[in-house]
């Protein structure tokens, strides 16, 4: 009991509830911290004597924070557990209670006198959030002799004092201030944590000359943009060149500017005259998105740490709003960063470049077809209008009738007159692994009662 008390910053939890005067507060945790919510959810209820509510089932990602699910009982306040991508949000406060992991300081700053033998340096120093709770002793061992050390900041409330703050200029749930009369380029990059999904994010966005990370007590070079991962990426937004229909896949529905990213999005694919569907699924899997065969390609508006881009299990590529402009946007130039926070590049971002479509016709690598010299190019502007492609088919503009058309299912169809009527008979009762008028129940009730 004392170790939940402790490892889950109840107290300030406390102090945060009852210094905001909040009256229906949300638990969220990730599925890995579950079976300790009800004892944390107890520890709550008894000291601020009133009910909290525990969200077992986000609705899109356990490190962004569920606004919507907790709006379903009009919550006033969410504390989240657990790892957080610390995306801005938009509808309700947040507190952040940020998981603690210990690491040698000794060795951390061995290693860093070591790589790091030149104290003029200028170095930008990031850390996962489970190193949080130890980063303000490290910042106080390193500064003294680096006196060029930025250290990052995180873009939250949290149970960590010392790395919060709230900041209009965001990367990544982090925010830093160059020194005056100094740019990006003229600084290394280190990150205080493992080589993972936040690292990588992180490496690629940020254009320092070089990446370094601390893991297994050693600090390590680390190569952001020559892998395999990148390679693939380029081939995808080929695969988006040359699609048809685009389906806009909604993963978030509280990060700032989400619905500014879809319009973004939308705008261009209309612009290039690419059918666009918009959908909202929830959580991502391959079996969701299988029920839209006659989409060709995603768009995934999400976080920036969503695992959905490393995976090969999904039928159809998914791509990013950066790739959809690498692809369509002839104004924004090559560059070695790739940015996976969409609000990176939407008006007001660091890194928005004004749309200009590339009108130049160009071979396709997939399929070896000219592109951009479409002739039948009417039907762009036709989306609010209803088109009959057969009979009882009628669809928005001619790719999703032509599309059911063509298909060799059509699912249930309506035979109007066709049938007589037949009068509604008992369905199916019990659980679905074992109906109790399955002929399997029925021939073991047989046996029971000859035995």
């Amino acid at each position: 009991m004392d170790f939940v008390y402790s490892a889950y910053d109840v107290e300030k939890c406390i102090q945060w509830i009852q210094t905001n005067a909040l009256k229906q507060v949300c638990l969220q945790f990730p599925d890995s911290l579950l079976p300790d919510s009800v004892e944390v959810a107890l520890h709550l209820e008894k000291s601020i004597e009133q009910k909290v509510y525990i969200l077992g089932d986000t609705t899109c990602g356990s490190c962004c924070v569920d606004e919507i699910a907790a709006q379903h009982i009009n919550a006033d306040g969410i504390i989240h557990f657990g790892h957080a991508c610390l995306n801005p949000t938009i509808r309700l406060p947040v507190l952040y209670i940020l998981p603690k992991k210990e690491f040698d300081t000794t060795k951390l700053s061995n290693e860093f006198k070591r790589v790091f033998s030149d104290c003029s340096k200028k170095i930008l120093f990031f850390y996962d959030v489970t190193y949080a709770h130890k980063i303000e002793h490290v910042y106080d061992i390193l500064k003294p002799i680096y006196k060029h050390l930025i250290l990052s900041k995180l873009n939250c409330t949290s149970n960590v004092k010392y790395t919060d703050t709230n900041s209009a200029s965001i990367v990544l749930g982090r925010n830093y201030t160059l020194e005056n009369g100094y740019n990006i380029e003229d600084y290394e990059g280190f990150f205080l944590g493992e080589e993972g999904k936040t690292f990588s994010v992180l490496a690629m966005s940020i254009p320092v000359k070089r990446w370094y990370s601390f893991a297994n007590s050693e600090i390590h070079e680390f190569e952001a943009l020559n892998t395999p991962w990148l390679k693939r990426r380029r081939f995808l937004i080929e695969k988006l060149k040359d699609a048809k229909v685009v389906g806009i896949l909604v993963a978030t529905l509280g990060i700032k500017e989400y619905l500014t990213a879809i319009s973004t999005v939308k705008r261009i694919l209309k612009q290039k005259n690419k059918k666009s569907y918009i959908l909202s699924v929830g959580k991502i899997n391959p079996a969701k998105l299988a029920n839209f065969p006659e989409i060709d390609v995603f768009v995934v508006i999400t976080c920036p740490e969503n695992e959905v881009f490393d995976s090969r299990d999904f039928l159809k590529p998914m791509l990013t709003p950066y790739e959809v402009e690498l692809a369509f946007n002839s104004a924004r130039e090559f560059c070695l960063q790739y940015f996976m926070d969409f609000r990176q590049i939407l008006p007001g971002g660091s890194h928005y470049v004004n749309f200009k479509p590339s009108i130049d016709s160009d071979i396709s690598l997939i399929n070896s077809s000219v592109r951009n010299c479409e002739d039948d190019i009417s039907c762009t502007d036709q989306m609010n209008a209803l088109t009959i492609r057969s009979s009882g088919t009628i669809a928005i503009g001619k790719a999703g009738a032509q599309y059911l058309q063509e298909r060799s299912w059509k699912g249930v169809e309506q035979r109007l007159g066709e049938d007589s009527v037949q009068p509604a008979e008992i369905g199916r009762t019990g659980l679905a692994w074992e109906y109790t008028n399955e002929s399997l129940k029925i021939d073991e009730q047989n046996i029971n009662k000859i035995e």
